[in-house]
């Protein structure tokens, strides 16, 4: 197999607690909360059905849970209020779905929220809907389908300007029929929004967001040194080994979190709700997805065309190997993990996709899987989460496992690995053990894995001393924290953008300092520099390019920056449109 995707750093977004306070709408007795359609709720005969999808195109992973509509009438009385409908059960992809039983009449959509309580306090963040955005009517008995509605954050200066935005319309009835597939209706009782003049406005705010992605999922090297970062909606930046970006996409608004090429240049990208698409080298794409219910976690693709596909469902994780043929794809499933009872692998199978799964007791789901290498091993981590945790406050588990990549056999489960993630450092190899409960300084530890497989500890502190005069005052002891994976150019030789953080009288009175850091021990020791990158908010080192350090503004503009000097001076190579 040729090609592997590599996550060469790690995100830490902090929760922010908040007090419900007048403003803020959504605390209790303010909106009418309405329950999300299922097998088993009942559905009033004089209502209407209100179904949407929303896409976070942020960089922020936590996905919008409630969805708030305006009635037309709310300022008539006081006993009319906002309707909010709750989304089913949401995973860190950016994407939620809702349904609701919705009184008929004519509405707007008001707000989307993120909101996430553990019984100690409470995560709290509203994006307010302009009225560009349009209106709908909601019919009796009929169903009223809002299609995708993104979230994308414009970069407006230091600042941001929340855009909620209308993706074009696909096939109406699409995320009713995949996500709830009990309920029956028919196609002369669909509705969606109301047609109005700003159309073309809405389609040309779509068309600018998705060609400017502000975050991506992962960075990806191909066999022939291109490099390609995944985005939301579809869309994929490539940078080719001179230097020079393309943009490309696929018809999907689905985020991407999968990519693989081989030799021959063949290309196959995969993501959430089973979006999978494949092109031959000088062709054009063709849409291979799989069900709904789908996500796609990692892509292999051989020099002899075959796919291979990691997808978790809720669930369990499922290992496909296919090969694009004229019929299309024929799916064989080499092996399967179950997280629910009996759960474990199984690697005597003969089965096809789709085949329907046991019906075990639900104990668990698939939070995440990571595959690295070290020292000619494959490894595979698979990190579950309780079925009754909340998407945020997880208490996840975790299992590291040998596998063979010829057929996805399970070798053994490795036991006390203390490695949470491995990242790819340049020249080098991170791993990155996870800060334990009982932490004093709360930060993971960083370790440089050499040739061999061996593990050494990489510093996060530098001795500053001050000089008074002619006299020197004692050497203090400073820490810091890694803004993405330090980048090694050799074995021994790395830079590294960090920040160190000041603490007032109290947690508000924080203060980071930027820096560049620079080592030639790989890691045990670091020296400051005088250098700064661009800006504070554009860190991400990107790890591939061998020649120059690359940056790119993740989750805040996008634009990539790329120095020869360690960052002395940086020169703007992709800058992202003023629209």
């Amino acid at each position: 197999m040729s090609g592997m995707v590599f996550r060469n750093h790690i995100k830490f977004y902090p929760l922010v607690f908040l007090i419900c306070i007048t403003f803020l709408q959504g605390c209790a007795g303010q909106v009418n909360i309405l329950p999300t359609l299922t097998e088993g709720t009942p559905v009033n005969g004089s209502d209407g059905i209100v179904v949407a999808r929303v896409i976070n195109a942020s960089g922020n992973p936590l996905p919008f849970n409630q969805f708030t509509i305006n009635p037309e009438n709310l300022n008539e009385s006081e006993t009319i209020k906002p309707e909010r409908l709750l989304a089913i059960r949401p995973k860190l992809n950016g994407t939620t779905v809702f349904a609701s039983s919705v009184h008929p009449g004519n509405y707007s959509l008001s707000s989307i929220r993120a909101y996430y309580s553990n019984g100690n306090g409470w995560y709290n963040r509203v994006v307010g809907a302009d009225e560009k955005l349009g209106t709908f009517t909601v019919k009796q008995g009929e169903v009223t389908d809002l299609g995708t509605i993104i979230y994308y954050p414009k970069p407006q200066g230091d600042r941001y300007s929340d855009l909620l935005v209308r993706a074009p319309e696909s096939e109406q009835g699409e995320v009713l029929s995949k996500h709830f597939p009990f309920f029956n209706y028919t196609a002369t009782q669909l509705n969606g929004w109301q047609v109005d003049e700003n159309d073309q406005e809405r389609e040309s705010a779509y068309l600018s967001i998705a060609q400017n992605p502000l975050t991506y999922n992962s960075q990806y090297l191909a066999p022939d040194n291109s490099i390609y970062f995944l985005g939301k909606i579809g869309v994929l930046i490539k940078r080719t080994p001179l230097g020079e970006w393309e943009l490309d996409g696929v018809d999907t608004n689905h985020e991407l979190t999968a990519i693989a090429q081989n030799k021959n240049g063949d290309l196959v990208v995969g993501g959430s709700e089973g979006a999978l698409f494949w092109k031959p080298e000088n062709g054009d794409w063709l849409d291979i997805s799989l069900e709904h219910d789908s996500h796609i976690e990692h892509l292999l693709l051989s020099d002899t065309g075959e796919i291979d596909i990691l997808a978790s469902q809720d669930f369990d994780l499922n290992i496909f190997r296919g090969k694009v043929l004229n019929s299309g794809v024929q799916w064989e499933l080499l092996n399967s993990y179950t997280s629910r009872s009996g759960k474990g692998w199984n690697h005597n199978l003969q089965t096809q996709l789709n085949q329907a799964s046991p019906n075990y007791q639900k104990e668990s789901y698939i939070y995440s899987t990571n595959l690295f290498k070290i020292n000619g091993k494959h490894y595979l981590t698979l990190r579950t989460q309780s079925f009754y945790g909340d998407v945020v406050f997880a208490d996840i588990g975790s299992e590291l496992f040998t596998y063979n990549p010829e057929n996805w056999v399970i070798e053994q489960e490795v036991e006390d690995f203390k490695l949470s993630a491995i990242v790819e450092a340049g020249a080098v190899q991170l791993g990155i053990e996870k800060a334990g409960f009982w932490s004093w300084s709360g930060k993971p530890t960083y370790y440089r894995i050499d040739v061999n497989g061996g593990q050494e500890k990489i510093s996060t502190h530098i001795n500053r001393c001050k000089s008074n005069g002619h006299l020197e005052k004692p050497c203090r002891k400073k820490a810091f924290t890694f803004r993405s994976a330090p980048w090694f150019s050799s074995e021994n030789n790395a830079v590294a953008i960090v920040g160190f953080t000041e603490t007032g009288f109290s947690y508000t009175d924080q203060k980071t300092e930027i820096e560049i850091l620079t080592t030639t021990d790989g890691g045990k020791s670091w020296a400051v520099t005088d250098n700064k990158p661009p800006t504070d908010y554009c860190t991400s080192v990107v790890p591939h390019v061998s020649d120059r350090l690359l940056i790119f503004c993740d989750g805040a503009s996008g634009d990539f920056f790329e120095s020869t000097n360690y960052g002395e001076s940086w020169d703007q190579v992709r800058q992202q449109d003023n629209f």
